[in-house]
């Protein structure tokens, strides 16, 4: 097949882009493709990966954030690469800083499909699953209803496919859809155990694209507490500023005033974050709010990390429905946090255990895996998309 993906790409660095990615790659060498265009955002970033483009892949930075015609100029690239159907790699908020040229945007699948191109889509966040003040965010009766609006466009699409299953049945339950397919978010690396660091000082890894909901002050106050019964424990706070969050790093960084054993790495490409991966001991997910499934979750879990997360639906969900294994702590306490990490450390054969499992759950989700998966449901809309052609022409 011809396979056209709409997706933020590296240089971007964000979960949906670092997905966007993978899955590309692992759909270019699937041996199912016969050509893959990457229709990528051209927001320019430092590169954590190259595009690496190849005889059966290339990449077209065709959109630009806060460019209220981006549905449009997709839909014009869309029908000159002439695919046999088309992939949409989607959050709520990855075409711009406002609301409207968000929902503009977000046409893009539905015009897409009206042209005549059969349209998948994966949407990694659901309205009615989110806290909107909680992350930031502005809540009011007009969003609402945009969010409501710009979902019941996406569900026009063939097949619209989340990464969480218990927003099939949100979908279900506000939308009465019936094209909804559950696709867990799997693995962004080769599942593979990371050897336990021998006779290193603990090690605690946060790894993320940072905003205040992501607990990251909870973290460091609780590492200081860590740090009275571990005294050359250390922390390793890696990654970027979320994009509406710019110089959040920067100030949490002064405000922790040079606290000792706080070691800050900033972006890190692929074989860096293995690297970190390598040398943690426990990798913590301190959030107060989530958008979705979790990579950092998936990361950890494939590199053979214990985790411990906060105790959020989302992040309760992708532990349940995927056999995960994990510590819970409630959002926002420090103290809870700061009592797990010292249990797990001193419970290396538990967290071993722990870890073990879930590397075990994540042979089964591989990219291989999740390729497989979306080739079946392009195969069904191409049929669908087909079906459609015919009865028009009839």
């Amino acid at each position: 097949m011809k396979l056209c993906v709409v997706t933020p790409f590296p240089p971007e660095l964000s979960g949906l882009g670092i997905y966007g990615w993978n899955i590309s790659h692992g759909l270019a060498q699937s041996g199912r493709v016969q050509s893959l265009s990457v229709l990528a955002g051209n927001n320019l970033s430092a590169a954590a990966v190259s595009p690496q483009d190849s005889r059966m892949m290339h990449t077209r930075y065709a959109w630009t954030r806060d460019d209220p015609a981006t549905a449009l100029r997709l839909v014009h690239v869309i029908r000159e690469e002439r695919p046999d159907v088309a992939w949409f790699n989607l959050g709520f908020s990855i075409f711009g800083s406002s609301r409207a040229t968000n929902f503009l945007g977000l046409t893009a699948p539905m015009l897409t499909q009206l042209s005549g191109i059969p349209a998948v889509v994966t949407l990694h966040e659901v309205f009615e699953a989110a806290h909107l003040h909680d992350i930031g965010a502005t809540n009011g009766r007009f969003t609402e209803l945009g969010a409501q609006t710009a979902t019941r466009l996406l569900l026009r699409a063939d097949t619209v496919c989340v990464t969480l299953r218990s927003y099939v049945e949100i979908l279900q339950t506000c939308y009465d859809a019936h094209n909804i397919e559950y696709v867990p978010l799997g693995t962004f690396a080769p599942p593979e155990y990371l050897p336990r660091p021998a006779g290193s000082p603990p090690n605690i890894l946060i790894n993320g694209m940072f905003a205040p909901y992501k607990g990251l002050p909870v973290l460091v106050e609780a590492f200081g507490r860590v740090r009275r019964v571990w005294p050359e424990a250390s922390l390793t706070i890696a990654g970027a500023d979320h994009q509406r969050f710019p110089g959040y790093l920067a100030s949490i960084r002064t405000a922790t005033n040079g606290a000792p054993g706080i070691h800050w790495d900033g972006i890190q490409t692929e074989s860096q974050l293995r690297d970190l991966f390598m040398r943690a001991h426990v990798v913590v997910v301190p959030s107060l709010a989530t958008t979705g499934a979790s990579s950092v979750v998936h990361r950890a879990a494939a590199f053979g990390r214990p985790l411990i997360v906060s105790d959020l639906p989302d992040l309760r969900a992708v532990a349940e429905e995927e056999d995960l294994r994990v510590d819970y702590v409630p959002p926002g306490d420090a103290g809870a946090l700061a009592e797990a990490l010292i249990r797990l450390l001193a419970e290396p054969e538990r967290g071993e255990a722990l870890a073990r499992h879930n590397l075990a759950r994540m042979q089964t989700m591989t990219v291989a895996h999740t390729c497989s998966r979306y080739l079946d449901l392009f195969d069904q809309a191409i049929d669908r998309g087909r079906q459609r052609a015919n009865s028009h022409h009839g």
